[in-house]
């Protein structure tokens, strides 16, 4: 439901709550018909009490409502759920990507898509495995990455780990 739906049902129920309210008073009027007291109407101070209690009784119950409904107003704003913040967080990732995409070469971006894709860190074998690359044009690849500090390199046995330098995954977040 959209927000001027919900904002329109929530005025007719104000609205339907409060007439009903101002209605109340009638019935409780009708209802003390009979006199308790054994005296005249006018001088019963339980009369009194119902007649102060009928004629108060619809302001109070319109200014709950209005309370109410002001409070759900103020707390109702939007609230984040983690899917939401997940999915915000992807698409900054995507936009930011896509600029530092634009400033690379069809190879580079192609590293760069795999490191997006698997959290910004890989193997060097694994930039190897991508298609049209050998093991000599990613070493060269990786080596224009780490001259313009997109990547940084870390050793790991006989391979090497690449990951985004701190200040690009800090901008892709």
């Amino acid at each position: 439901m959209n927000k001027n739906t919900r904002t329109l049902i929530g005025i007719m129920a104000i609205i339907l709550l409060a007439a009903a309210a101002f209605n109340l008073a009638h019935y409780f009027q009708k209802q003390a018909t009979m006199d308790s007291c054994g005296t005249s109407k006018q001088n019963c101070e339980h009369e009194q009490e119902l007649n102060f209690l009928n004629a108060i009784l619809p302001f109070l119950l319109a200014a709950a409502f209005a309370f109410g409904a002001g409070i759900f107003y103020f707390m109702s704003g939007k609230v984040e759920t983690m899917s939401d913040k997940v999915e915000t967080a992807k698409q900054s990732l995507k936009r930011n990507t896509d600029v530092l995409l634009k400033l690379l070469n069809p190879e580079e971006r192609k590293v760069v898509n795999l490191l997006v894709e698997n959290n910004g860190k890989i193997l060097q074998a694994e930039a190897t495995r991508l298609p049209g690359m050998t093991k000599v044009k990613s070493h060269r690849i990786i080596r224009r990455l780490l001259d313009r500090g997109v990547i940084e390199t870390e050793k790991l046995g006989k391979t090497k780990i690449i990951r985004f330098t701190k200040e690009i995954k800090e901008g892709l977040e």
